[in-house]
């Protein structure tokens, strides 16, 4: 009994270690209920994924506030090497939401986002200048799989 025990305790510290993305259904009271998924919190930012009428939205909230033209490159770090993207991206009229790619689904990048175990971002603004991102991404297939089995 007592090696069971530990052996549960060990799996469920593992899974904990290994998931990096938070699952969530949002009711806005306006919308059918969604669901969403995003990363752990970077210097006030998170990563989110949200299905939008069958298209995943993949893009970067919080504690961006500059809104000129924007481009955001990616860096996929995928068994080692990096993985290099680079996006025209659209803010929001608050400037705290930076969309960068509209459906992950069919994008160049969907092998290398479900395969890196972290990513970079560097989101330049003509008028604000560069912000740097970073983000762990284990589980991104299975947050992926959330959005997209609503």
């Amino acid at each position: 009994m007592k090696k069971l025990l530990l052996v549960t305790i060990g799996l469920a510290l593992s899974y904990t270690a290994s998931a990096q993305w938070t699952y969530e259904t949002v009711n806005n009271g306006f919308d059918t209920p969604y669901r969403i998924a995003y990363t752990a919190e970077n210097n006030g930012s998170w990563l989110k994924l949200e299905n939008v009428d069958g298209a995943i939205s993949f893009y970067i909230a919080g504690g961006y506030t500059c809104g000129d033209y924007i481009t955001v490159d990616v860096s996929f770090l995928v068994s080692g090497v990096y993985k290099k993207y680079t996006f025209s991206a659209v803010a929001s009229a608050d400037g705290d939401v930076v969309f960068f790619v509209d459906n992950l689904l069919t994008a160049d990048c969907l092998t290398d986002f479900k395969a890196c175990s972290s990513v970079k971002l560097r989101i330049n603004d003509t008028s604000c200048g560069v912000n740097i991102f970073e983000f762990k991404m284990s589980g991104s297939t299975a947050a992926l799989n959330y959005i997209v089995n609503k």
